[in-house]
């Protein structure tokens, strides 16, 4: 970076507006690290892949953006794949599910996701009604994990 090159810092609230019933948020006063190691062992635990981790903090830091620690963990799993591909192809835009973690300025973390369920549940397809019921309550348990 060169030295005309200035860092912009992004203010934002630490833990955002609820949005339910489409948005659950968790609130943790567990350190950041140990918020993502919780939430990838919980996974794993619970039979699903973890296929990515995205640190944003890193990606917007190229742009000259600063932030707080920032991280999305993506995951899924193919038996869950081939039941949402044979109830509905188009609904494939809804996966990888994937889990927010936002480190607040004042020790607390925030774990956010989209509510499997309601997102589903707008197919109006009953296969794919029980398969968001499912991850949603597989969801709350991994959260659970860390909050």
């Amino acid at each position: 970076m060169s030295e005309e090159t200035q860092m912009i810092v992004v203010d934002y609230l630490d833990n955002g507006k609820r949005h339910e019933p489409f948005q659950r948020l968790r609130t943790t006063s567990l350190a950041f690290d140990d918020v993502l190691e919780g939430l990838r062992l919980a996974i794993e635990a619970a039979d699903i892949l973890v296929l990515h981790e995205i640190d944003a903090q890193a990606v917007v830091q190229r742009s000259n953006y600063q932030i707080g620690p920032t991280r999305q963990i993506l995951f899924f799993h193919p038996r869950f794949m081939a039941r949402l591909l044979a109830a509905d192809p188009s609904a494939l835009l809804e996966v990888p599910l994937k889990f927010s973690v936002i480190a607040g300025s004042g020790g607390q973390v925030f774990v956010r996701w989209q509510d499997p369920e309601c997102h589903f549940a707008r197919y109006q397809n009953a296969e794919l009604s029980q398969l968001g019921r499912e991850l949603s309550a597989t969801c709350e348990r991994i959260a659970g994990a860390v909050s």
